[in-house]
């Protein structure tokens, strides 16, 4: 007996568990007093002198389990029959023979590492107690794409060391061949094999069940990503109705986002600089604290933008976003042309928002068949709506500037922008095409404050602070 518990506490040190002689003296002290008829006692006993965390109790019941099986602890008519059992049952081999070699398995299966003992088969183990009794811990933290999923069950099975549990089991069959056959021990080797490969199977699931969970809106997420990166213009119908969702989110988010400015009052953040300044005329003793309140400045917004077919997935949405910012700015002016130049501000106040747009780009306010002509459309703003713009306007142009070779007229967007704020331009095309073809762009850019690439939604977010501050 007390051979056998100076075995089993090795087995304990070797799995993980701090057992220390004296404990295992107390363990054989118990047992002495319990025996070993009743399995239960007896592993309550030992497990009371030898467990003293609480994860190290599953890695002890897994031993106890395998170490002290004895004959006749199988029922071989369980509903659920371990895996190694289930295989050699349709190999053909009776329940007494398939007792014997169980019994025989269980006694040197206590000596295996964790993944060997689970590719033996012997019970029908859980892949989480599995790399709990291995102590492996893998960091999951960084698993954000499911084509990560083979990446990290590698990892986990080189953690659990495959090769090793293979060289295991291999010398375990190899010595009982000597005992029950090498028929036998290659029939138990080659059901230990496929029980590995279920092994990997299962820390797969297991890796990807780990990814669901920690990513339970990734198809979501990926789908508005794609969305926020598809050029306008290449959208399919479903994608543009989506599109327009996160147009009119876009637009709203804004409202967060309106410019503050500080000003002087009897309440509000305490502004130190002003308090000193006040101080010095009283020898540096601040009696009068001055306060700094901060309010909401609505700036004024004025955007001509380009409906001609050549930017007209683009403007569509611009458009959109123009139409929800009503709410934001104290007064939006709305404009858009192709080779004449028309309002639409009346036009958006009157119909709900696609109504508004679609009306826009049927010809309701300009002649959407014309070849475009920036410079005329400039020139004719500049003549007729300059008083719309002030100190305070921001100038939105849309457009990709191609003027089918017509003069770009580029002083009138000067004109403009002598009046306004500041002018931004927002063009579909990439800097790359501004000096080809018909493109004005590089003799509109010096009269913009600011020129911007936007041909998908994420660029357009992008620039929402510019359009704002």
């Amino acid at each position: 007996m007390l051979d056998k518990l100076l075995e089993f506490g090795e087995l304990c040190r070797k799995n993980g568990l701090r057992v220390s002689t004296a404990e295992v003296l107390d363990a054989v002290d118990a047992a002495k007093l319990t025996g070993f008829a009743d399995p239960e006692i007896l592993r309550g006993a030992l497990e009371a002198t030898l467990v003293k965390r609480k994860a190290d109790a599953d890695i002890f019941d897994e031993l106890f389990g395998l170490y002290f099986r004895r004959r006749g602890d199988w029922d071989p008519n369980a509903a659920e029959a371990p895996p190694l059992v289930e295989a050699l049952r349709r190999e053909g081999l009776s329940d007494e023979e398939i007792e014997h070699l169980v019994a025989m398995l269980a006694d040197q299966a206590a000596r295996l590492s964790p993944l060997a003992r689970m590719g033996l088969g012997l019970r029908r183990s859980q892949v989480e107690a599995l790399i709990r009794l291995a102590g492996v811990r893998l960091d999951f933290s960084r698993l954000t794409n499911p084509m990560q999923i083979g990446f990290f069950t590698q990892q986990l099975l080189e953690a659990l060391n495959p090769t090793g549990a293979r060289g295991e089991l291999e010398g375990m069959f190899g010595r009982l061949g000597r005992r029950v056959g090498q028929e036998r021990a290659e029939l138990m080797a080659r059901v230990a094999a496929e029980q590995m490969n279920r092994v990997r199977t299962s820390l797969r699931r297991y890796v990807a069940d780990e990814f669901e969970r920690r990513n339970v809106d990734f198809t979501e997420q990926m789908r508005k990503q794609i969305l926020a990166h598809k050029p306008f213009g290449a959208m399919s119908e479903e994608e543009l109705q989506r599109l327009r969702v996160e147009v009119t989110r876009l637009a709203r988010k804004l409202k967060q986002l309106a410019s503050l400015r500080p000003r002087l009052g009897r309440r509000g953040r305490l502004d130190a600089r002003r308090t000193l300044r006040k101080a010095l005329g009283a020898g540096g003793v601040p009696f009068r604290l001055v306060h700094k309140r901060r309010r909401i400045e609505k700036p004024r917004l004025v955007v001509l933008c380009d409906i001609s077919d050549s930017v007209r997935h683009v403007s569509r949405f611009m458009l959109q976003f123009a139409y929800t910012l009503q709410e934001l700015f104290s007064k939006v002016r709305s404009f858009v042309f192709v080779s004449d130049l028309g309002e639409c501000t009346e036009l958006f106040k009157q119909h709900e928002i696609q109504r508004a747009v679609d009306l826009a780009y049927s010809g309701g306010v300009v002649n959407v068949y014309a070849n475009s002509n920036f410079g005329r459309s400039f020139k004719m703003f500049e003549a007729r709506f300059l008083d719309a713009v002030t100190p305070k306007t921001t100038v939105l142009v849309i457009g990709d500037a191609r003027n089918n070779y017509n003069p770009p007229e580029a002083w009138a967007l000067g004109a403009i922008k002598e009046k306004a704020r500041r002018v931004l331009w927002l063009n579909p095309e990439p800097p790359a095409s501004w000096a080809f073809g018909d493109s004005a762009m590089r003799d509109y850019e010096p009269y913009c404050d600011r020129v911007e690439t936007v041909g998908n939604l994420a660029q357009l977010a992008k620039v929402v602070d510019t359009i704002v501050l």
